[in-house]
């Protein structure tokens, strides 16, 4: 048994005794065959399943919060790149003409970004956990949901039809917060700079998007609307997000699950398109106030490849609203 590992689940029955806490289980051991491990940053990654997370954690490993049973991922302190480069734009632009420099201004300048570090959710919230939370605190279903219960067969499925402060009412219940956009692309992106979790090349089999659900490409935007428009009209939920966790050649150097496609996910900052260039300058806080919130990494709905990159920001979405392609997952900050 690996050495960190055989040390983390002693620490469970130590604290099993203490406490009266369930003791570790075949069950819970089992755990560390299902979460994806995060080879490019710590191949020996390992899963904590403590009241609290551990002291001194590594990159990747992973601590499933007693609350919901979600699976945060460690991502250590550090500096990572953030945003695109005037040369990343120019080798995008050469290869899709159809897409403006313009599109790409709310991510520059690109620059090195120092993080402390924290825990975030290896995949979306799902429908399962939300209903935990709505259970607990009384808290208003999804709209999705028929007299307040989870369609039946999509329990694993990320929740939708949840507002930024139903998100951000979750995330405090479990004893988190919803990411910044920051922390949401350090996770995605790792430190390297890549363009998509898993590299720097599209591939529409890694995530969950229209192209991969109709078997289609789309030319221009015109079409790409009229086609979501036909899809919504003569399909079911299940020709939308993909269980999380669907698509483990997608995953981000971290081991996170869908950061690109499924569903767009809530971010804590108000969406601000200058805010990179304050980034720059070292000034890390998000904005006051302001409009519309930010999320981050495409939807089952989006077929443009340039919205599932990890530098993509989107930000037409008010705390207020709701939709079938727009979830969340959440983050905690690390002990100190």
């Amino acid at each position: 048994m690996n050495q960190r590992l055989a040390v983390c689940l002693a620490t469970v029955v130590c604290l099993a005794a203490l406490v009266g806490a369930t003791p570790v289980t075949a069950a819970s051991a089992r755990l560390t065959e299902r979460v994806s491990p995060a080879p490019q940053v710590n191949p020996n990654a390992v899963v904590w399943r403590t009241p609290q997370p551990p002291a001194k954690p590594e990159a990747g490993d992973v601590w499933v919060n007693p609350k919901d049973e979600m699976e945060l991922v460690y991502v250590s302190p550090g500096e990572f790149t953030l945003g695109t480069s005037d040369a990343q734009i120019d080798a995008w632009l050469k290869e899709r003409p159809g897409d403006k420099r313009d599109d790409f201004a709310d991510e520059q300048p690109q620059c090195r970004v120092n993080l402390p570090g924290y825990w975030i959710g290896r995949t979306e919230v799902t429908n399962a956990q939300y209903l935990g939370f709505v259970k607990a605190t009384g808290h208003r279903a999804p709209q999705d949901w028929e007299r307040g219960q989870v369609p039946a067969g999509l329990e694993d499925f990320p929740v939708v039809w949840v507002s930024w402060k139903d998100a951000d009412a979750y995330c405090e219940w479990a004893g988190g917060h919803l990411p910044t956009e920051l922390q949401w692309e350090k996770a995605a992106r790792g430190i390297d700079g890549r363009v998509y979790p898993w590299g720097n090349q599209w591939d529409s089999k890694r995530c969950r998007n229209l192209e991969l659900i109709t078997g289609k490409t789309y030319a221009s935007g015109s079409a790409w609307v009229s086609t979501v428009g036909s899809w919504l009209a003569y399909h079911g939920p299940r020709d939308g997000p993909a269980a999380v966790g669907s698509y483990p050649p997608g995953v981000s150097p971290y081991g996170c699950a869908d950061m690109a496609g499924n569903v767009w996910e809530w971010c804590a900052d108000w969406y601000d398109k200058t805010a990179y260039q304050r980034y720059a300058k070292g000034h890390l806080t998000s904005p006051a106030d302001g409009t519309y919130k930010v999320v981050r990494g495409g939807s089952w709905d989006v077929d443009p490849p340039r919205l599932f990159r990890c530098a993509a920001r989107y930000g037409l979405f008010r705390p207020v609203d709701r939709d079938d392609n727009c979830g969340f997952r959440c983050a905690r900050d690390a002990s100190p």
